[in-house]
């Protein structure tokens, strides 16, 4: 049957009082059990003919140093599981910060010396420590780690190096000591202040603590962020509006990210709703009143989007890893950590056995190298690009024979509430609340609205 393309009418959106509520449909979802950017879990990969790390990791390095380089290196220790989390793999508990710092030591001194002098021939942009809780970490043990990556590495004087954390255990010493090992930037995952709802999902710090500690890692002159989560069940506007007042006005936050809850299936909270001891969370119309309430609370408070989901109050924030994540080459550290060279993407072993043996063995510990090229289109890269900006690209960036018919959509798009006219001559049109809340959606269209054009 021959393929029939959709009239510009089926990409419009709803016209209504409300665009966060009415301007698309769109059902909440239950998330499989995923991983992140920098973990390594991304299904079965196809099979690998080019050797292994040591094969083909330098002529791979120096033939990609047009692209950014990151490194990533992967904590997969907690203190306890929360409820919601997916990712949790290892109890923090006696002496696993020595005995996984020995193992990372040794990985990335195996990884410089395998690219030999490429390793001096890139620069580097950021450093993330993820997991997992970074900050469970000894002291002396992160410490380590960074001034090891910073003597093996190129390191960029201006790179932006991470440590996540938690609250408990993220001392003010730490803080000091990782700031002068070269750490110059903290995310915590807060997720929320309400000392209530953070009991409910396995979370014990009190508001008090979190205060505390968030004020101690300013005073260490280290960019500080926090992550705070909408829909929890249990969670309501004004909850999350007073999260927002309390990061804004009793902490020194330098900024925030702020994520719809994604309901992880088997995960301990999707459990006990199914069990009927936790309540549904809200409803898609309700997340989406509470992000755009969110939207006008975190302006009123002087924080500004700089991109779909980060906001900051001063220039000192600059999200560079997660900018950095989808686009640039990244070297992996740690059991379960995932990254990639050129096309070609690579998974740390995750289990912790599996890693430990080939560290043992002198190996590179990848249990995944695949060619994944990355598939976009020059238009896709744009509005990726652009989207990452809160805007879209100019119309005069478009595929010249959808151009006519681009005016029309946007245009529409813009009397629902979803996009106003540019700020200067020539731009693209900018995203409202309501079109940031969408922007996932929108894209999804536009990319469907190209092809066919095409």
């Amino acid at each position: 049957m021959a393929w029939k393309m959709k009239p510009i009418e089926a990409f419009f959106a709803r016209i209504g009082d409300d665009p966060l509520i009415c301007a698309f449909e769109e059902a909440g979802k239950i998330f499989p059990p995923s991983s992140s950017p920098g973990m390594g879990s991304m299904g079965k990969p196809p099979a690998w003919e080019g050797g292994v790390f040591e094969d083909f990791a330098v002529r791979l390095f120096l033939e990609n140093a047009h692209r950014p380089l990151a490194l990533y290196v992967h904590v997969p220790f907690c203190r306890h599981r929360c409820s919601f989390c997916p990712f949790f793999k290892n109890i923090a508990t006696g002496t696993f910060s020595a005995e996984y710092t020995a193992l990372l030591a040794r990985e990335i001194d195996a990884t410089a010396k395998t690219l030999g002098n490429a390793a001096g021939e890139r620069r580097v942009d950021a450093i993330y420590f993820g997991g997992g809780t970074p900050s469970d970490l000894d002291l002396e043990d992160m410490s380590l780690l960074i001034r090891l990556l910073r003597k093996r590495f190129f390191i960029a004087p201006d790179a932006e190096i991470t440590v996540e954390g938690g609250i408990r255990g993220f001392s003010a010493e730490k803080g000091r000591a990782w700031v002068d090992a070269g750490a110059n930037r903290f995310s915590l995952g807060v997720q929320t202040a309400d000392s209530r709802l953070r009991r409910r999902l396995g979370r014990f710090s009190r508001r008090d603590e979190i205060r505390e500690v968030l004020q101690n890692l300013c005073a260490s002159e280290a960019t500080v962020i926090v992550d705070l989560i909408y829909g929890f069940p249990e969670q309501t506007a004004d909850t999350l509006l007073d999260d927002i007042r309390f990061v804004s006005e009793e902490t020194g936050i330098h900024g925030l990210d702020l994520y719809k809850l994604n309901l992880f299936s088997g995960s301990p909270l999707d459990r006990a709703i199914a069990r009927g001891t936790m309540p549904k969370p809200p409803d898609f119309r309700q997340m989406a009143k509470m992000y755009g309430a969110a939207y006008e609370k975190l302006v009123a408070c002087g924080f500004k989007p700089f991109t779909q989901k980060h906001w900051r109050r001063d220039n000192r924030e600059r999200s560079v890893y997660n900018r950095l994540a989808f686009k640039a080459d990244m070297i992996p550290f740690g059991s379960g950590a995932g990254g990639r060279i050129g096309d070609v993407s690579l998974g740390n072993a995750g289990v912790l056995e599996e890693y430990s043996e080939k560290i043992s063995r002198g190996e590179k510990p990848l249990s995944r190298i695949a060619y994944s090229p990355r598939k976009q289109s020059p238009f896709g890269k744009l509005l990726d690009e652009a989207l990452e900006e809160l805007h879209l690209p100019a119309l005069n960036q478009w595929p010249r024979d959808c151009r006519v018919d681009a005016d029309k959509l946007l245009s529409q798009w813009r009397d629902a509430g979803l996009l106003r006219d540019p700020e200067e001559k020539d731009g693209g049109m900018r995203l409202t609340c309501a079109g940031n809340f969408w922007s996932g959606h929108m894209k999804k269209l536009l990319m469907d609205f190209v092809a066919q054009s095409g």
